[in-house]
This record gives C-alpha cells, structure tokens and sequence, in this order.
C-alpha cells in the first residue's frame, strides 16, 4: 500500500515538472514570425510575451501560496508591471461565473496575433498558425498545472497509509522485545539490539516522508518548485528575446571548425575523450599483407529453406515419438496390456488422438491406423518385417501354425 502511494505521487510530481510551462517558445516564435522594425511592432512582441506570463500570474496565484503571498491582490500585479492599470479593469470586468478569468490575456494575446496578420506582419497563414499553436501549448501546460492543484489524491488514501505506518512501528515497539533470555541470572539484565527493526523503521519512515514532501510540489517547502523565479525568469527572458536581441546576430567569420588540421580543444585536466567504437572494431583477423583466399559462393548450390526445415521438423518427430513411448509406457495398468513399439516405424504410426487422462498428448492409436507395408498386427503387439530379430520369425512361424490348425 505505502509503494503504490509512493508511486503515485511520485508520478504526480514528475508530470507537473514535465508540463511546468518556460517562455522560450513562445518568445523565440514571436521574435521570428513578427520580423517589423517598427515601433508598433516592437510593442506588438513585447505586450504578446507580457501577456502571456501575465496568465501564468494569474494562474500561479490560485495554486501556489508563494506566488499568492506575493500577490495578494491584483493591484500588486499591475505595480509589478504585469498589467496596466486599464487592463485590470477590463479584466475585472469580464464576467465568466462559473469559473475564472485565467484565459483572457490568452485571449489579448491572441487577438495581437489575429491583427498583426491581417496588416500583413505575418504573412503566410501557416507562420500565423505555429504563433497560435505556440501560445496555445504554453496555456494547456498551465491548464494541467491547474487540474493537479484542483483535484489532488483523495486525502482519505494518504491519511490511511500514514496512519497504518505509525500504528505498524507502535505495534513493533511491543511484539518485537526479545523476552527469552540464555541468562541463568535473574538480576541481569539482556540487552539486545534489534538491527533489523532500526534498518526497517529507517528506510519505511523515510520513504513515506519522501511521500509527504512530493504530495504538493507547488507548495511552501525547501523542496518544491520555485515557481516565483520561473515567473521572473519568463518575463525577463521573453523580452530579451522580442526586444533587447531581436533582429540582431553577430557578424560572420570564418570559424575554427572550417580548418581541415582542426583538433579537438581540452584543458589539461580534463579526461580524453572516449569515443564510440565498436567491440569487434580492433579485432585483427587477417594482417594487411595477408593473402586472403577469396571464394565465390553460388547461392543456388545452398540447400532451399524446406530442405533444412524438414530437417528440424524430422528431428522434432523423432523426438516427440520417443516422448510419446515414454508416455505411453508410464500408462500401463497391467502386464497383459503392455507394448511394445519399435523405434525405426515410421512417422504414419503416430496417431492425432489424444488419451482422455492425459489431454495434449499424442499417443499411438493402433486399433485406427493401419500397419503399413513393413509392419503387421497380431493381437496387441506390432512386428517389424524388416527387424531381423528372432521374435518377428518366431511370431510368423506361430501364425502358420494357427493356419494349419484352422
């Protein structure tokens, strides 16, 4: 019970780090499909990034308390700069109950996106399309975030699992006390050391605190995410992309690389490179002076595919009749109905029925397969014309005497 809870917070946290939303995306797609030198268009990419981050405020202040510690109210978002003073306003206007207002500055967004392709800022339809794609992963990333916040494990399942743990200690603490002792002496006293109860108390405890610090990663603990420098970072990132660098990239020059004597640089205390090579890579066979004997091979002369499969399969019929004798003579309820098989009979002699006590297993079935050309019946016993034995003789003289007598 506690390794399926561990595991299924521990999946929980590493799903909202995966989906935890970064700007550059968005900011390196605005910077590229918004190429204007213009003032209005420097302000265009600058309010598309503020807007964007500006949802991930909102949406951060709803399930972080960091984050809402930081701003309690929106009007510390507008004096962080986040939004203007008007934008509030029209922001506190929207009325969507039930529900919240995290999708309208996706939706400022959005519409900044709209107009810059209809002045033609953005001019192929598909470039207008990877923008909207690009804004619209950044706000499914922050939608999961808010689905993990609004609907967290049933707080009856941690409540049982931590509570079994304690109780399973409190009662070891009682059922594990070593009482007999090898002393004769009733004054003194035993004290053993139950290693193996600390070692398990140890690593039960710990991985259950592991739980308990992974159950709210978004939380006020040492260990959960920084979401208030992922904020700062995204603005000051994103506007660094659209504007402090946009447009620009350094003169070019003819690099290092393009030397043919080029090297790879180390410092002189760092480890050579190991480089990938195969295992049979230095495996010499033959020297380079060697006089290696090159034969043609004809590939008509190689057996056909059916040839060497009717080898196995001869071999697994070999196989399976011994297994079969085998069988069948571990079967026999009494001396009167014992058999005897020769192991040179053909293949034809194994029948497809199945014993009833014994199902999936082939057995011989005399009483319905004829005896072919080499071999004859006589009562329950099979003869091998070809054998050479004195019993098969012996047992044609026995049938012309019956004859005779008849």
């Amino acid at each position: 019970m506690l390794g399926f809870f561990v595991t299924t917070v521990f999946e929980r946290w590493r799903s909202a780090l995966n989906v935890m939303p970064f700007i550059e995306s968005v900011a390196l797609s605005v910077a590229v499909l918004l190429p204007g030198k213009g003032e209005e268009d420097r302000l265009t990419r600058r309010a598309i990034v503020r807007y964007v981050v500006l949802h991930q405020v909102l949406v951060f202040r709803d399930i972080s308390m960091r984050v809402r510690r930081r701003f309690p109210t929106l009007q510390y978002v507008v004096d962080a700069g986040f939004m203007e003073p008007e934008e509030r306003d029209e922001l506190e206007a929207v009325c969507c109950n039930p529900g919240q207002n995290y999708w309208v500055p996706i939706n400022w967004a959005n519409s900044l996106a709209l107009d810059a392709h209809q002045r033609k800022l953005i001019d192929q339809p598909t470039a207008f399309n990877n923008l909207i794609l690009a804004i619209k992963e950044f706000r499914v990333s922050m939608e999961t975030l808010i689905k993990f916040d609004s609907i967290p494990i049933p707080i009856a399942y941690p409540q049982v699992v931590f509570l079994a743990v304690r109780v399973y200690f409190t009662i070891c603490i009682v059922s594990r006390q070593f009482l007999i002792s090898d002393l004769k002496s009733k004054t003194q006293m035993d004290y053993p050391v139950p290693i193996m109860s600390i070692l398990e108390f140890i690593f039960v405890i710990g991985w259950m605190k592991v739980a308990e610090v992974l159950l709210n990663p978004l939380g006020e603990d040492d260990d959960d995410f920084e979401v208030n420098w992922i904020i700062d970072k995204n603005i000051s990132t994103g506007m660094a992309i659209v504007d402090n660098t946009h447009g620009y990239h350094p003169n070019l020059v003819n690099d290092k690389f393009a030397d043919p004597d080029y090297l790879p640089a180390y410092s002189e205390k760092s480890q050579l490179p190991r480089t990938l090579t195969g295992s049979a890579a230095k495996v010499e066979l033959a020297s380079p002076d060697d006089a290696v004997k090159i034969v043609r091979v004809n590939p008509e002369d190689a057996p056909p595919t059916s040839e060497r499969g009717s080898i196995f399969t001869k071999r697994n019929a070999y196989s399976l009749r011994n297994r079969t004798i085998s069988i069948s003579s571990n079967n026999i309820e009494s001396p009167s109905q014992e058999r005897k098989f020769n192991l040179s009979m053909p293949a034809t002699m194994l029948s497809k029925s199945k014993q009833p006590d014994r199902p999936g297993l082939e057995t011989l079935n005399e009483e319905n397969e004829p005896a072919s050309n080499n071999h004859f019946r006589r009562g329950d016993r099979i003869y091998s014309s070809d054998s050479g034995k004195s019993k098969g003789r012996q047992s044609s003289e026995e049938s012309e005497k019956e004859k005779n007598q008849v």
